[in-house]
């Protein structure tokens, strides 16, 4: 019986030394992983007073409203958009002697930048595209006005100049009303006009 109770002391005093030697910080890594779950699962019921029980007090009155009830628009949309698994890969959050967080606030702000940045530079590939499609467009519509202008001009009949020794109105009022116009060769002597077409003049 006494050997029994000599080996059982051995063996506790061996298991006390062991966690005595265990690897510092496994605690306060454990801590900061459950206070991100409880932080993430607040975020996404939306219980944002709660949430804010997660942060430092500075980094709370930065981050929320100032009734403390709610997070500040941006905030609510980093934190949304910010999974649980991203959150642990952070190097920049750790807890303070309370077991808040700390570091929330650049974390979040880190993600709103990438976001704007991300959407700024989607914006200038849709601009482009807007703009390509403005160009392919005008190009249609002057092609289009090109071939109905050329169809306009198939259309035209032909205009035909007619020749007449006819006087027009305008010729009769400056040169006088002789009903039509004589040929140059239809002329005679001592400056009479002979006969043309039948017709006389003097």
């Amino acid at each position: 019986m006494k050997k029994l109770f000599a080996l059982l002391s051995v063996v506790s005093i061996f298991l006390w030394g062991c966690a005595g030697n265990a690897p510092k910080g496994n605690e306060e890594v454990y801590s900061l992983d459950e206070t991100l779950v409880s932080f993430t699962s607040s975020v996404q019921s939306s219980r944002w007073q709660e949430a804010l029980g997660y942060v430092t007090p500075s980094e709370a009155m930065a981050i929320g409203t100032s009734d403390g009830y709610e997070f500040l628009p941006e905030y609510q949309t980093a934190a949304n958009r910010l999974p649980l698994s991203t959150l642990r890969r952070s190097s920049n959050l750790s807890l303070d002697s309370e077991g808040r967080l700390v570091g929330i606030k650049a974390v979040m702000d880190e993600s709103n930048e990438r976001y704007r940045v991300s959407e700024e530079q989607a914006q200038v590939g849709r601009n482009l595209k807007q703009m390509e499609e403005d160009r392919i467009k005008r190009r249609l519509e002057e092609g289009q006005k090109i071939l109905m202008e050329e169809e306009a001009n198939a259309n035209q009949e032909p205009q035909v100049e007619v020749l007449t020794n006819r006087l027009t109105d305008d010729e009769k009022r400056k040169y006088g009303s002789t009903g039509e116009l004589l040929a140059p060769e239809a002329t005679r002597d001592n400056g009479s006009v002979e006969s043309y077409n039948g017709a006389y003049g003097k």
